[in-house]
C-alpha cells in the first residue's frame, strides 16, 4: 500500500508541474549569477584529518574556477571567523589571490566555532538579494566553543533552530563536507538535507578536491563537454573552455589538425593554474573544431564550458534517501528557449558501474528508482549534428528510515544514517518512463520534502500511513455532513 500510493502520488504530481520546472529553472539560472561562499575549518584537529593540507589547493582551485561577474567569499573559522577573501564580485583580484589562498589555510585554532562561520557566510550579502547562494562548509569536527560542553550544545542547538531556517529563508544551500567520521555527521547531514545541499563524508582527504568541484558544479549549474574517443567538439557557441586535471603531473593540452593548445603558449586567451594535486587550463574565445586530448582524462577530470547553448537538467536535491525516485527532465536550450532537432541522442548513467541508457528525441524524460546507498554521479550526455553537451551532478544517497524514527531524533540531526564514499558504487536501476511513448514527454518527480512543505508544521513528521488514515477520515466526515444536509426530508402521513 505504501509503495503503490506513493508512486501514484509522485507520478500525478510530476505531470502537473514538470512543464513549469522545465521553463523556470533555466531562466533562473540565466538571471542569477553564481554566489559561492566557502567556510574552511582551521582548528588544530585538522592536522590529523588533513595531514597534507589538501584544503589549501582545493580552495585555491575553486577560487580560480569561479566565473567573472559571479559573487564569492572565503572565510576561515576556528576559535573565531577570519575573512580570507572579502565577499564581493569575482574579478582579477581572485586570480592574484590564488597562491596566497593555498598558503593561508592551516590547522592552528583551539576551537571550532561552526555557528559563527555559518552566520557569517549566510549573511555575507547583507540585505541585498543575489538569488540562490551556496555555502560550502569544510570541517572534520563538532561544534566546540569557549565555555565547555553546555555552551557547545547550546551553539549546536541554535544552528538547527535558528541558523539553518535562516539559510532556507535567504535561499542559501549548505553543502557540508566532513573530513572525518568523528565529525558531527547528524548535524552536517541535517544542514544539507534541510537546505537542499550536498552532504559528503570523505574516505580520505585526497577526495576533497573532486568533492568541492561537485559542490561548485551545483552552484554554477555548470556545463561540460563529453569525451568520445579521447576527443571533444568545440562549437562556435562556446565562449570559454576550462580543462581540469586532478592527481596527474602531465600537462594538459589539446591538439587539432591546425594547432596545439597548451600551457606553454603565450596567448592572452590562455590561463594556466596548478597546485598540489590539480592543474587547469582556461581557453577563452576558443577556435571551433574537433580536438584530441594529448593525455587520457581520468574519471575525476572535467572539461567545463561557458555557452548560451546548454543541456538544461531540471534541478534535483543532491542529498536523498534510497526510497526516493529521481525524475530526470532535460533538453537543449539557448537562453531558455528549447532547440529542437530530430537527430538528438541522450545517454544517462548513474553511478560508476552502470551501463548508459540511451534515448532519442527533442528532450529527455526518465526516472531513477531506488538509487543505491552511497555516493553516485549522475551523468547526462546529449549529441546532435550541431552540439555536444554533458552535465554531471553528485548525489549522496542515505538509507531510508521510517518517518516516525527520524522525527524522534530531530534534535540529533537525522540520526545515525551510514553514508560514505565507496571505491566501487553499486549498479543503479535506471528505467525509461515509457519506452513506447516519445521521450519528449517531460516527467519530473515531486520529492517528499516538496510535499511536506505543504503540510502544517505539526504533521510534517507523521508517517505516511497516519497521513492517509487522517485524509480518509476527513473525507468520510465531509461525505457524512453532505449526506445529512442534502438528504430529502420525510413527512409523516396522518
Amino acid at each position: 500500500m505504501h509503495w503503490t500510493i506513493s508512486k501514484i502520488t509522485q507520478t500525478f504530481g510530476c505531470k502537473i508541474i514538470s512543464g513549469l520546472i522545465t521553463v523556470i529553472l533555466p531562466m533562473a539560472a540565466i538571471a542569477n549569477p553564481a554566489d559561492v561562499r566557502v567556510l574552511v575549518d582551521v582548528s588544530g584537529s585538522m592536522k590529523k584529518a588533513d595531514p597534507k593540507s589538501v584544503r589549501g589547493p582545493a580552495t585555491a582551485l575553486l577560487a580560480a574556477l569561479l566565473p567573472d561577474q559571479s559573487q564569492g567569499g572565503i572565510w576561515l573559522f576556528g576559535s573565531d571567523v577570519r575573512e580570507l577573501v572579502p565577499y564581493g564580485p569575482v574579478d582579477a583580484r581572485w586570480d592574484a589571490l590564488t597562491q596566497p589562498i593555498e598558503a593561508s589555510i592551516g590547522s592552528t585554532d583551539r576551537f571550532t566555532h561552526m555557528e559563527s562561520a555559518l552566520r557569517k557566510g549566510i549573511t555575507a550579502s547583507g540585505d541585498k538579494t543575489t538569488g540562490a547562494c551556496h555555502v560550502i562548509l569544510i570541517t572534520d569536527g563538532i561544534v566546540d566553543v569557549k565555555g565547555g560542553k553546555d555552551a557547545s550544545d547550546a551553539s549546536r542547538d541554535r544552528i538547527l533552530k535558528t541558523v539553518v531556517p535562516n539559510a532556507t529563508d535567504q535561499g542559501c544551500r549548505i553543502h557540508t563536507i566532513a573530513l572525518s567520521d568523528q565529525a558531527d555527521l547528524p548535524l552536517l547531514r541535517q544542514m544539507a538535507i534541510q537546505t537542499g545541499g550536498l552532504f559528503t563524508l570523505l574516505n580520505q582527504p585526497g577526495d576533497l578536491i573532486p568533492v568541492m568541484l561537485d559542490a561548485l558544479e551545483l552552484a554554477l549549474r555548470s556545463q561540460q563537454l563529453p569525451i568520445r574517443n579521447q576527443e571533444i567538439q568545440l562549437d562556435s557557441d562556446v565562449r570559454q573552455v576550462r580543462l581540469i586535471r586532478l592527481g596527474s603531473e602531465k600537462r594538459i593540452a589539446l591538439r587539432s589538425n591546425e594547432q596545439t593548445i597548451s600551457a606553454n603558449q603565450q596567448d592572452d586567451n590562455l590561463s594556466y593554474y596548478s597546485g598540489a594535486g590539480y592543474q587547469t587550463l582556461i581557453w577563452s574565445n576558443p577556435t571551433p573544431g574537433r580536438y584530441a586530448l594529448t593525455e587520457q582524462f581520468g574519471p575525476s577530470d572535467r572539461i567545463l564550458i561557458d555557452s548560451d547553448v546548454r543541456l538544461d537538467l531540471a534541478e534535483l536535491p543532491p542529498t536523498i534517501s534510497t526510497d526516493q525516485t529521481l525524475g530526470l527532465s532535460a533538453s537543449i536550450t539557448r537562453k531558455g528557449n528549447r532547440i529542437d532537432t530530430d537527430t538528438r541522442q541522450y545517454f544517462v548513467m548513474f553511478g560508476a558501474n552502470s551501463d548508459p541508457l540511451r534515448s532519442e528525441g527533442q528532450s529527455l524524460a526518465m526516472q531513477i528508482d531506488s538509487p543505491p546507498v552511497g555516493r553516485s554521479i549522475l551523468t547526462v550526455q546529449s549529441f546532435d549534428a550541431l552540439y555536444e553537451r554533458q552535465v554531471q551532478r553528485a548525489f549522496e544517497v542515505l538509507e531510508a528510515r521510517p518517518a516516525m524514527e527520524i522525527g524522534s531524533e530531530i534534535s540529533k540531526g537525522v540520526g545515525q544514517v551510514a553514508s560514505t564514499i565507496t571505491a566501487q558504487q553499486a549498479n543503479s536501476t535506471l528505467t525509461n518512463s515509457d519506452a513506447s511513448r516519445s521521450v519528449a514527454e517531460t516527467v519530473t518527480t515531486i520529492l517528499p520534502e516538496t510535499v511536506a512543505k505543504q503540510l502544517p508544521e505539526e504533521m510534517r513528521q507523521w508517517p505516511l500511513w497516519q497521513l492517509i488514515v487522517s485524509a480518509l477520515g476527513a473525507m468520510a466526515v465531509v461525505a457524512l455532513i453532505i449526506g445529512l444536509v442534502l438528504r430529502p426530508k420525510v413527512h409523516s402521513v396522518e
